[in-house]
């Protein structure tokens, strides 16, 4: 079996970094001799360490624009001179803007060593080719899709709707008649209680929590670092904890029905129960349900910038309530059409995920 180092987030600071690192852990099991770095390891290569010319980035937003990118080419640079001769691969790597002209020499001198590039968005594939040149990207579902598979975890349904939705929407001002609180009106009438699922930080207020109070799984694990006392500075220290103590995460995204998420990992996993779910968040991954799924069904396109008005607030509430209808009025179809799209995906990641390991050296 080949040998490879590879450099990723790790269970640390966000909840989809920690299911990303135990599903592609999973995946590759039995392919790759794996011998994993974090992102935030005062170094890469240590003393000791068994030799390898295989270096694979990812997956996750490491590379571009991120904290995690800013840890990965500062110690990436501090050891180059090692690292220079290897075979670098990026798998899964998320890149979702521009690199900055400061750091583009940095990701440049590793895009120009590798040798395969695997994507989980088109639109990451055309904000690669723009750094060119590079080896040409080519596209493969995220892991997390395969959530229930990878971690043998058990889908359950309760009558639950989850968000995952931005701290920003929610202030002292608007509080008290949030128009998301129709979402929540509307929902309950339909017989659906609505949670939150917190994944980082930015996800969770007082104000938000209050209205939307955390998934069961999460609110013993997860008290004290979403206690609206804590301060701030104290936050990524005790969700780290938190996350170490975890009981699974990937039973986060079962036992409900539905589900709503800004961020990559609180919308996608949800789709490997077969559960529909709607993305909400930024406009660079706004192509991806219709990457997955060849439309835009699993898109709810609302307003999204800090601040938000009043008015983009309403349109909020009122598409997701749209949204929501449609998946109730939708939801055998729904499910069957998901099952049926992940079988194709399924084939698709484990040849692809093979094709890595044999280009390995």
């Amino acid at each position: 079996m080949k040998r490879a180092l590879w450099i990723t987030c790790g269970p640390r600071g966000n909840a989809g970094d920690a299911l990303l690192y135990e599903v592609t852990r999973s995946l590759f099991d039995g392919l790759v001799d794996l011998d994993f770095r974090h992102v935030s390891d005062t170094s890469y290569l240590r003393r000791g360490d068994r030799r390898t010319d295989n270096v694979i980035i990812g997956p996750g937003g490491l590379f571009v624009q991120t904290n995690s990118s800013r840890h990965l080419h500062a110690k990436l640079a501090k050891q180059w001179d090692a690292f220079e001769s290897k075979k670098f691969f990026l798998w899964s790597t998320g890149i979702l803007q521009q690199p900055s002209e400061e750091e583009l020499p940095a990701v440049r001198r590793v895009t120009s060593r590798s040798r395969q590039i695997v994507v989980r968005a088109t639109k990451e594939a055309e904000l690669l080719r723009a750094i060119g040149p590079v080896t040409d990207p080519v596209w493969a579902p995220c892991a997390s899709l395969f959530t229930d598979r990878l971690l043998d975890v058990p889908k359950t349904v309760r009558d639950v709707v989850v968000l995952n939705l931005d701290a920003f929407l929610f202030t002292a001002e608007n509080a008290a008649d949030h128009p998301l609180r129709r979402f929540v009106d509307h929902a309950n009438a339909q017989g659906l209680e609505v949670r939150s699922m917190v994944n980082a930080s930015g996800d969770f207020n007082p104000w938000l929590l209050d209205l939307v109070p955390p998934i069961d799984i999460d609110a013993a694990p997860f008290k004290a670092a979403l206690d609206a006392q804590l301060p701030a500075k104290d936050f990524h220290r005790t969700f780290n904890e938190a996350l170490a103590a975890h009981p699974s995460y990937g039973a986060r995204y079962t036992s409900c029905r539905f589900a709503f998420g800004k961020r990559l990992h609180g919308w996608l996993p949800f789709l490997a129960f077969d559960q529909p779910a709607a993305f909400v968040g930024m406009q660079a991954r706004r192509g991806m349900p219709r990457d997955y799924f060849g439309d835009d069904t699993f898109l709810c396109a609302v307003p999204r910038r800090n601040p938000m008005s009043g008015a983009q607030l309403d349109a909020t509430a009122d598409a997701m309530v749209a949204k929501l209808d449609t998946f109730i009025r939708d939801e055998d179809m729904l499910s069957a059409r998901i099952a049926e799209r992940r079988e194709e995906l399924w084939a698709q990641l484990h040849g692809q995920a093979r094709a890595l390991a044999d280009a390995l050296t």
